[in-house]
């Protein structure tokens, strides 16, 4: 029997899973899985993520978890009753998946537990053992009742996702980890990021890279959060992606609202324009901008204005005479709409800054130009 697994990219939902269950697994320090574009995994790790989801949520999240009766996350996952049957034989014989040339899934290639093993199983289950396989093998709302409508009347809102669609026993128990990769933005708004991709490499990188975002400010705006990850990507990965790869970055904004007197998770999506994403992923450009390392220069990127960068340029070449002739650079100055001199007490410091960034700009501008253009 083969003990490895290759998990290769979906829809966000499946994607999401799959991160969250790699976060548990990452966390119980095992290294049975290696994240390339696709991953390959030991089923061994299966049994460990199980265990490793209740720890982590207690050591980590400070929060009880749990997938049977009424929780708060997967409702009636399982009854609770089933518990003990759940962990301790479903679980163990989940690690048996392989494919079934009978059954089908809609996200992933199709990992079932042969039909030896759910015989086993069925000996040792209290109940209606049909429906209870039933449940794992249809996308339904025992997998994210959070949504709500999002799933059912929304067209398109996934990747061929809907509410009864196929999947197998694998994706199945993925999705029960999918809240884990998600990022929380806004504990005020009840707000939550994931950054996907069709590449699961990538969408480990930029959601490791968008928490160290998140690390140096709370306030962040999607747009920023999500440039600044791809500007970290290019300058550390230094990798080239297809067009197909760029145009399928996309952050999945989840949002709890209060509605009918419950809870529910509103999705939303935001995506940057392609030629802004093909700017911050070139390694070159990306250097550039790491190298001026002012804010505000780089909301100008993420905005599209390029013009303004001439304008800029302009303004520093201005104020780099200022400073030599020992004027004052009053808080109107023209010069603080691209740059926080407030931050720089020292104006010999600032003035060299500045003839750093005066040869810095010029050829930042012309490489996005080069770019968009190509």
């Amino acid at each position: 029997m083969n003990e490895k697994i290759t998990l290769y990219p979906s829809n966000w939902l499946y994607n999401a899973g799959v991160i969250g269950f790699l976060r548990v697994l990452e966390y119980k320090k095992d290294k049975d899985f290696k994240i390339d574009e696709c991953i390959s995994l030991d089923k061994s790790a299966i049994r460990k993520s199980y265990d490793g989801i209740f720890d982590y949520h207690e050591n980590v999240l400070k929060e009880k978890f749990a997938i049977w009766g009424k929780n708060k996350r997967y409702p009636n996952y399982i009854q609770t009753g089933q518990k003990d049957f759940f962990k301790n034989y479903y679980i163990p014989a989940l690690q048996n998946v392989g494919k079934n040339k009978d059954k089908k899934c809609s996200w992933c290639e199709g990992y079932f537990i042969p039909q030896d093993k759910l015989a086993g199983l069925e000996k040792t289950f209290e109940g209606d053992f049909s429906k209870f396989m039933k449940q794992r093998e249809k996308f339904q709302g025992i997998h994210f009742a959070g949504l709500g409508a999002a799933i059912t009347e929304i067209p398109n809102s996934f990747w061929n996702l809907n509410s009864s669609i196929p999947i197998c026993h694998l994706c199945s128990y993925f999705v029960i980890f999918n809240h884990l990769a998600f990022i929380k933005i806004s504990e005020k708004e009840k707000e939550e990021i994931f950054i996907n991709a069709p590449d699961f490499k990538l969408i480990w990188d930029l959601n490791k890279f968008a928490e160290e975002v998140l690390q140096k400010s709370k306030e962040y705006e999607i747009r920023k959060i999500l440039g600044s990850s791809l500007l970290q990507w290019a300058i550390k990965r230094r990798a080239l992606l297809g067009a197909w790869t760029m145009m399928n970055i996309e952050v999945i904004v989840k949002r709890r609202v209060k509605k009918d007197n419950k809870f529910e998770d509103i999705i939303d999506y935001f995506d940057l324009p392609q030629d802004i994403t093909k700017i911050l992923l070139d390694y070159e450009i990306a250097d550039l901008i790491k190298r001026i390392d002012e804010e505000k220069i780089f909301d100008l990127i993420l905005a599209g204005k390029f013009s303004e960068l001439e304008k800029a340029n302009y303004f520093v070449l201005k104020t780099i005479l200022k400073l030599k002739d020992k004027k004052e650079i009053s808080e109107n100055d023209p010069i603080t709409k691209y740059f926080t001199i407030t931050k720089y007490n020292d104006l010999d410091y600032l003035k060299n800054y500045l003839k750093k960034v005066s040869g810095i700009l010029p050829e930042l501008y012309v490489k996005i130009l080069e770019k968009i253009r190509r």
